[in-house]
């Protein structure tokens, strides 16, 4: 094929980012680049300083991968990101786009997420364009489908209530007040599963094209004698959609039965919680919360785990840590949430559960323990199912197939 000009717009890009999706665009963009194409990518770095109330700590020079790096500019930068929530904000930031569209003349301009950045994607010249529906925010005000009780949500009722109770600006720019934003014609809309194809179509919106998400290939793997298999390992954040409590409880119903050890990384609204219910429950020297850590300390903790856990209870997309753990080979025990079957259901060694029920979880970990003999086999189909169906080459094939395909 040949080289190509590609414009990413994203809210947030490394190392001004809060979540997977800006990682993905991270992964995208340098595997493209790596492949001997063009990418810039236009972000905005004041929406993560106006959600952290701060710059990013781990701020650094850009690194030297040749992809790059426009930022938004303002004046008014701290309102900007609320304003953008309430209004879309059409104005500059739309403008700063077709400025720089208008300047690059990319073959293909990329959206990702853009709330409280720019809004509605649009077609700004005869550029391919993409949608990329990294979560719901195409049909949710608060892109996570989740009510104030923290139930899901399955038909739009009351948005503007429930972002009032969420404390989040109502977002009049959506469509007639309701929660489905416009995509322009002719513009590709990719969904990273299934699920979430389907979702969004019961809102109205047609994707175009399913493609799952990737994650770079992490090189040499811990060798397997030094791989104990005597622990699990839940990355993420300690929140209640995530499942954390009913992990908590599944490990206490079935601590007698299993002998892993759990380490918990990550941090949240939960973390404190999570440490005191591990006291209680006698399983402090089985439990450990280790907060945020560097990603070679992650890895290295993965690598050494029997499995992972993600017990989400919300609907999932396409979650990269399954992808992470998947190429580390390791085996995935997740809840039945959103798009996380179709990764793991019947094949990369993982196994399933019924989301929220603490009872199934349980029986799964010392399921587990006992097939503890077997757990270089699993490994090796986890590693097997990432190289098949989760790697850069198998996700830049299809992806630049569409980017080339005829307008649908």
């Amino acid at each position: 094929m040949e080289t190509l000009r590609f414009l990413m717009i994203s809210t947030h890009y490394p190392p001004h980012h809060l979540g997977g999706d800006a990682v993905f665009v991270e992964y995208l963009s340098r595997e493209l680049v790596a492949r001997g194409h063009e990418v810039h990518v236009f972000h905005n770095p004041a929406v993560y300083r106006a959600i952290r109330g701060r710059k990013p700590s781990s701020l650094l020079p850009a690194p030297e991968d040749r992809v790059f790096r426009h930022q938004y500019s303002s004046t008014t930068a701290r309102a900007d990101p609320a304003i953008a929530l309430s209004l879309g904000l059409w104005g500059r930031a739309r403008k700063q786009v077709v400025r720089l569209a208008k300047e690059l003349r990319p073959d293909v301009i990329h959206w990702h997420n853009t709330r409280a950045f720019i809004g509605e994607p649009i077609l700004i010249a005869n550029e391919t364009s993409l949608f990329t529906s990294h979560d719901y925010s195409l049909i949710c005000p608060r892109s996570n489908l989740l009510r104030p009780d923290l139930q899901v949500c399955w038909k739009a009722r009351f948005c503007s209530i429930c972002c009032a109770r969420w404390r989040k600006p109502i977002q009049f720019w959506r469509i007639n007040g309701s929660r489905v934003l416009r995509i322009p014609r002719l513009t590709k809309v990719i969904a990273p599963s299934d699920f979430a194809a389907k979702r969004l179509a019961m809102d109205g919106v047609r994707v175009s094209h399913v493609l799952r998400n990737f994650v770079p290939d992490p090189g040499p793997l811990v060798p397997l004698e030094e791989r104990t298999g005597t622990s699990i390992a839940y990355v993420g954040l300690l929140e209640i959609h995530k499942g954390i409590r009913t992990l908590l409880k599944a490990f206490k119903m079935s601590s007698s039965e299993q002998g892993f050890s759990m380490d918990i990384i990550g941090d949240g609204s939960l973390r404190k919680e999570v440490e005191m219910t591990a006291k209680q429950s006698g399983l402090e020297g089985r439990v450990r919360v280790h907060g945020f850590l560097e990603r070679k300390e992650v890895e290295r903790i993965r690598q050494r785990a029997a499995a992972q856990i993600v017990p989400s209870e919300w609907f999932e997309n396409s979650p990269l840590t399954i992808l992470e753990a998947l190429s580390l080979g390791v085996p995935v025990i997740g809840s039945e949430a959103g798009g996380i079957p179709e990764i793991i259901d019947g094949n990369a060694g993982s196994m399933t559960f019924r989301s929220g029920d603490a009872d199934a979880l349980s029986r799964a970990l010392v399921s587990l323990w006992d097939r503890r003999g077997a757990l270089d086999i699993l490994r090796s189909e986890a590693r097997d199912a990432y190289q098949k169906r989760f790697s850069p080459d198998v996700h830049l094939k299809e992806y630049l197939r569409i980017v080339s395909s005829p307008d649908d």
